[in-house]
């Protein structure tokens, strides 16, 4: 598995949003969808929060080398139609 490298917002931001780092980085290898944009990917998993008992969309903005994954931003999200991509 490749480093990853947490910029400062990106690190903020998983610790202000409890987001958990097992479902980073189940999201870094097995993502359910990968758009181009610029420099960086945005990378989107789907997963079900059974304790709040409703669907998300995890997204990461990152950065990748042949090394590590460089992660600049991270959050989840309800609103899976606003951000989900139907014509890949």
């Amino acid at each position: 598995m490749k480093q990853i490298e947490w910029q400062v917002h990106a690190r903020q931001r998983l610790v202000e949003r409890g987001i958990n780092i097992h479902l980073i980085r189940k999201a870094l290898l097995a993502p359910d969808q990968v758009i181009f944009h610029r420099r960086q990917k945005i990378i989107h998993k789907r997963y079900y929060d059974m304790k709040r008992e409703k669907e998300y969309l995890l997204r990461l903005f990152i950065e990748e080398t042949s090394e590590k994954w460089i992660i600049n931003s991270v959050y989840r999200t309800s609103k899976i139609s606003k951000y989900w991509r139907v014509d890949l």
